[in-house]
């Protein structure tokens, strides 16, 4: 790979643009949809949280007016 002129290399680089975007796609969401992400990954985590023991409940669409 080739380094850029500030030692970070160009694939480096273009990871951090490619999460800058993703980022701005995501803050342009409608409010409904950033909702719906969170209870997804919600959803994601309380599997783990499950299997080591504790007590979890995602939120629901009913539950958020979502």
């Amino acid at each position: 790979m080739e380094a850029l002129g500030d030692g970070i290399s160009a694939e480096v680089a273009r990871i951090f643009t490619a999460k800058q975007e993703r980022r701005q796609d995501l803050a342009r969401l409608p409010y409904p949809e950033k909702v719906q992400a969170v209870i997804e990954l919600q959803k994601l985590a309380a599997t783990i949280l499950r299997a080591r023991g504790n007590i979890v409940k995602p939120w629901s669409a009913g539950r958020t007016g979502v």
